[in-house]
């Protein structure tokens, strides 16, 4: 475990080393009710214009880039990342906090619709606050999965329940001070901490309004089912089981580098990580040969001279374990270096393991990459779309037809080509997955919109004669009518 209980405290553990690195309260279900209960009250933060809300997020960006080494220092000790793996989250963060309010004075301005023949009728769409969200989120990202979303929920004019992990709840508590001491509004943002068992509260009340979720799609189906009882709404950003395509005229170079950076980023611990690549059969030995070199130069460890950090919990270990060792005997398996023992995992290749194999089949969720060639679009999809996940893809080749018809018939949220990973930073970008991989999309405009009450508006702006479609119309009316339809329509 990164954590432990002790005396009503989630006490944090740094997984690199298992030394205890900060405490918080556990809150109570009372607390935890009084919580949503002021929030569902509180309405200083809705009143304000969408332009103040912009100006407040402005601000809090500024704050955070003024706190940069508290927050850095405590998302760094309650994860074991390596420095450049922190610096990659609070970059994200920071582009993120400074397009959202460009985006949202655009997508949730008032939008005037054409009334098409009724020119005497005034339409218009506004986005209104839901109320309040309850946001869930999980270890691997516990700035960048909680803020965001946080902030994309405010920005909308939603009051904030984040509960975060119970294995890194220290980030956020960091964030929260920021807020208070700089913006304000303490009621519009607050903080629950706790296990399961305080996330399910969260998901139950009646004062939520929508609940945002991050996390496994087993639990990610739980909170589905609840909410369906009473129709509330639901984002779910759940597992990823993401394929790399390798076609044959692809820079291999750029897709080894790709690859390797995609599946082992963040010691494979990203829902968008390269988790399997599929590889055309006339240069699928020459892809191994050089990821294999590739590998073998990257080491996990403790040190910042090796490249990859800890598994931030035990259990997420021994999946992956588990993974390794059911395949292990059955297919060529090529490591790494590991340089700790304990929390570290080597980086490793899987080349063609067997199709009934959980690594095939479930996520995993850590720095291992598994390979296997295809002979054609038929045979790749079948492989791609068995899982039933579909939350990132990425293409490589330099033939565009071919990438776009590919990229077309991959059931995904995202797709990148030529590249990896990266489109989760573009804040304009909708994110999100099919299938197993969750419902609703984060981020841009879609995001934005998601976390509103999108209302149609109609206003009649003036009238000589009663509404033509009213009871008691004369005949000739209805006559006439039918003709400019017959005119009109032909």
């Amino acid at each position: 475990m990164s954590m432990k209980i002790e005396n009503n405290k989630i006490v944090v553990l740094n997984p690199s080393t298992l030394d205890e690195v900060g405490k918080v309260d556990i809150t109570d279900v009372e607390k935890v009710h009084l919580c949503i209960a002021s929030s569902k009250k509180y309405k200083e933060w809705s009143s304000l214009s969408l332009k103040n809300r912009c100006k407040a997020i402005t601000k809090f960006r500024k704050a955070i880039v003024a706190n940069a080494n508290l927050i850095q220092e405590a998302l760094k000790s309650e994860t074991g990342k390596k420095d450049f793996d922190v610096f990659v989250e609070y970059f994200t963060v920071l582009e993120h906090l400074k397009h959202m309010p460009s985006i949202a004075k655009k997508s949730l301005k008032k939008e005037f619709r054409n009334s098409g023949l009724m020119k005497n009728k005034k339409s218009f769409v506004v986005y209104e606050p839901l109320g309040v969200a309850g946001i869930i989120s999980p270890w691997n990202y516990p700035f960048a999965t909680p803020i965001i979303s946080s902030l994309e929920a405010l920005i909308s004019g939603n009051n904030v329940v984040l509960k975060p992990s119970e294995h890194t709840p220290l980030t956020p508590q960091v964030v929260k001070k920021i807020w208070d001491e700089h913006i304000g509004y303490k009621d519009a943002f607050q903080i629950i901490n706790g296990c399961g068992d305080i996330g399910k509260e969260l998901v139950e009340s009646d004062s939520i309004d929508i609940v945002c979720f991050t996390g496994s799609t087993k639990v990610g189906k739980i909170i589905a089912q609840q909410c369906a009882k009473t129709l509330k709404p639901v984002l779910l950003e759940l597992g990823g089981k993401d394929p790399m395509i390798v076609l044959k005229d692809s820079n291999l170079d750029r897709a080894v580098e790709s690859a390797a950076f995609g599946g082992l980023s963040n010691a494979g611990q990203t829902c968008i990580s390269v988790e399997e690549v599929f590889v055309e059969n006339e240069i699928c030995e020459e892809f191994i040969n050089k990821i294999s070199k590739k590998i073998k130069s990257i080491s996990s460890g403790l040190s910042e001279k090796n490249d990859l950090g800890p598994m931030i919990v035990s259990e997420n270990m021994e999946k992956v374990e588990e993974h390794l060792k059911q395949v292990d005997g059955t297919c060529n398996i090529i490591r790494g270096k590991n340089n700790e023992y304990g929390r570290y995992i080597a980086p490793t290749l899987v080349i063609e393991p067997p199709e009934d194999s959980r690594i095939v089949n479930e996520e995993t969720f850590g720095p291992v990459i598994t390979i296997r060639s295809f002979d054609n679009e038929k045979h790749l999809f079948s492989m791609i779309h068995k899982t039933g996940y579909g939350l990132s893809a990425s293409i490589f080749g330099k033939n565009k037809k071919r990438i776009t018809q590919i990229a077309s018939s991959i059931k995904t949220g995202n797709v990148s080509i030529n590249d990896v990973l990266t489109h989760y930073g573009i804040a304009s970008l909708p994110f999100g997955g099919e299938g197993l991989s969750g419902i609703g999309r984060s981020h841009g405009p879609e995001g934005l919109r998601s976390l509103c009450r999108i209302k149609s508006i109609v206003v009649n702006k003036f009238n000589f004669i009663n509404e033509p479609w009213w009871f008691g119309r004369p005949a000739f009316i209805e006559e006439s009518l039918k003709k400019i339809v017959k005119l009109l329509y032909r």
